[in-house]
């Protein structure tokens, strides 16, 4: 038998190592932390474009694509980053079987930027919508910008009536993202399991603003890229939709759910060609 200070030593070696055994392999898996923002989004941001093929969700595990995104980002020389998108939809096929349907094909163009500051915080965000056939201008356009307070300068112009020219200001932490409403997001990373934070979104479809509520409920295998893929997947919940989005462990973002009005759409991304 060893003696009591060898005994010791072994109970404070064994002690030791189970602890780290633990915080490295089951901790980060209960541990929510903080929930992602900004400054996160930007750290984890690669500035390398990615596409995304758009679908409609006809009926459960079946979708018809309706368009396309491209999303991007672009840091600037004073240290600000720039996150851009453009989200094409096929106007008939997203109508399709719905109240609006239409006979001939029109075009609908989502466009969306976000600026973010050196420090990780929301510059200026702007969404505008553009229809085909009714030429290169915006009928909708919908901008943000913080204001002193803790508040949300939201701002509405359009061109089809005046009754969607309008401004509002909402309560907003400065760290807390906003997003345009249709444009991909592209990476949310360092999330765990149980995390839960709000976004404050700027629907342009149905001209006003609204609060989401996201929670990371669990984990998922999806087939992406021709290989089973473990992805977090976060609810989002609203009060007049929810929608879901899976996002693989580095915080790349493989599907997301885009509610609107009458359909859901489902991007997916495409998976980058190999470099030969």
């Amino acid at each position: 038998m060893p003696a009591w200070p060898a005994r010791i030593l072994i109970i404070a070696f064994w002690a030791l190592s189970t602890a780290w055994l633990v915080s490295r392999d089951v901790l980060p898996e209960y541990l929510v932390g903080q929930p992602p923002d900004w400054k996160r989004v930007v750290a984890a941001t690669v500035e390398a474009p990615s596409r995304w093929l758009i679908s409609v969700e006809d009926a459960p595990d079946r979708l018809r694509v309706v368009g396309q995104a491209f999303s991007e980002s672009h840091r600037k020389p004073d240290g600000s980053t720039e996150l851009d998108s453009r989200v094409k939809v096929d106007g008939r096929g997203l109508l399709k079987g719905t109240p609006l349907a239409v006979a001939e094909a029109t075009e609908f163009v989502f466009r969306s930027s976000t600026r973010i500051s050196p420090q990780g915080l929301l510059d200026l965000a702007r969404a505008d919508v553009h229809i085909g056939d009714l030429g290169e201008e915006p009928v909708l356009n919908v901008q943000a910008v913080p204001a002193p307070g803790g508040k949300l300068d939201i701002r509405f112009s359009s061109r089809l009536s005046p009754l969607l020219n309008f401004r509002q200001t909402v309560d907003q932490d400065p760290r807390a993202m906003v997003r345009g409403g249709l444009e991909p997001l592209d990476r949310l990373p360092g999330l765990r399991v149980g995390q839960t934070w709000s976004t404050q979104v700027l629907q342009p479809l149905t001209a006003r603003p609204e609060t989401i509520r996201s929670e990371v409920t669990g984990i998922e295998r999806l087939f992406w890229n021709g290989n089973p893929t473990e992805t977090f997947v976060v609810m989002h919940k609203a009060s007049t939709f929810s929608a879901r989005m899976w996002v693989r462990r580095d915080g790349l973002v493989i599907r997301q759910e885009l509610p609107t009005p009458l359909v859901k759409l489902v991007l997916e991304r495409e998976p980058e060609e190999p470099v030969r």
